[in-house]
């Protein structure tokens, strides 16, 4: 917030400083640098007068960005006091407590397979390591991203496999975007968030055979997927050319209207196996339709 005030009261004698104050507001409030069309957008509509540093905040910390962004706030700017994945109010940590036996009674095998895991913020796959005894898979393909994930991981129960994953195997190049959650193996696609910034050769495989390869069971709890243009591929790919099915699926899509079956280009037999149960601001959450009655015939629910 220092970067912010020093901005502020320079602004206030030098609107040649406008541009460091929009980017102190995206590095601070958002933690990133400024794509290049918003930063465009507010350097000009403060310059113009149209926008006030009051509006900016106000557009910034009502963003849904912001709010997704919220955990990695306090852990940024409070790390002593992140070490709870629970608001617990409960006397002793009973809710917590609850909570992960409730979850045990209803998992299969507790493992999560996540794809294009990047590092912990914006991981699908983290909290259910740290705080519920999860065994993970991590796949990432920029190999320049290993040693920080295993960082940021520490001595959780986990892989990484190194390969980028698509609908077939080989070699491909990922393209590295203005950061590392746009890269893509589809240049136009990392380049529909800004410039790309480099590229490397990377060694592709498709799901199935890494599951396989790592004796991950054909039925396990969750899959999460977040690879840049590649997300639907994989998923078609994965059902109709292997048994795996897991309990649970996230995948990108940042669709603008609610899911329904024929919105995205997933084969029949996807929603045929899987249920839309909910969405976030960039991905949705689907079922296994045969999860249930498991779980039932297993006395879980």
């Amino acid at each position: 917030m220092r970067r912010i005030g020093r901005a502020i009261r320079s602004f206030r004698y030098n609107r040649n400083l406008i541009p460091d104050l929009v980017d102190a507001l995206y590095r601070t409030l958002l933690l990133r640098a400024p794509d290049p069309v918003g930063r465009t957008q507010h350097i000009n509509a403060l310059t113009k007068g149209r926008l006030s540093i009051s509006d900016a905040l106000n557009s910034m910390l009502g963003s849904e960005e912001f709010f997704h962004k919220r955990g990695r706030l306090l852990t940024h700017h409070h790390p002593e006091r992140h070490d709870h994945f629970f608001m617990d109010m409960s006397q002793f940590g009973e809710i917590p407590t609850l909570v992960r036996a409730m979850m045990d009674m209803v998992c299969t095998n507790r493992i999560v397979v996540d794809v294009g895991v990047l590092g912990v913020h914006d991981s699908n796959s983290y909290d259910l390591m740290r705080w519920f005894g999860w065994r993970g898979l991590l796949i990432e393909a920029n190999d320049r991203l290993i040693d920080r994930i295993k960082h940021e991981f520490g001595p959780l129960d986990y892989k990484i496999v190194n390969v980028a994953v698509s609908d077939h195997e080989g070699e491909a190049t990922l393209h590295i975007g203005t950061n590392n959650g746009v890269s893509s193996l589809t240049q136009a696609h990392s380049a529909k968030f800004g410039p790309t910034t480099d590229s490397i050769s990377v060694k592709v495989q498709t799901l199935p055979a890494i599951l396989e390869q790592e004796n991950i069971p054909l039925r396990f709890d969750l899959l999460s997927i977040d690879i840049e243009g590649e997300d639907i591929k994989v998923l078609n790919h994965l059902v109709t050319t292997s048994p795996y099915r897991p309990n649970w699926i996230i995948v990108e899509a940042g669709l603008e209207t609610p899911y329904s079956p024929g919105i995205l280009p997933l084969v029949p037999a996807f929603d045929a196996e899987y249920e839309y149960v909910g969405a976030t601001i960039a991905n949705l959450i689907f079922r296994n339709r045969s999860l249930l009655a498991r779980l039932k015939a297993d006395g879980g629910v």
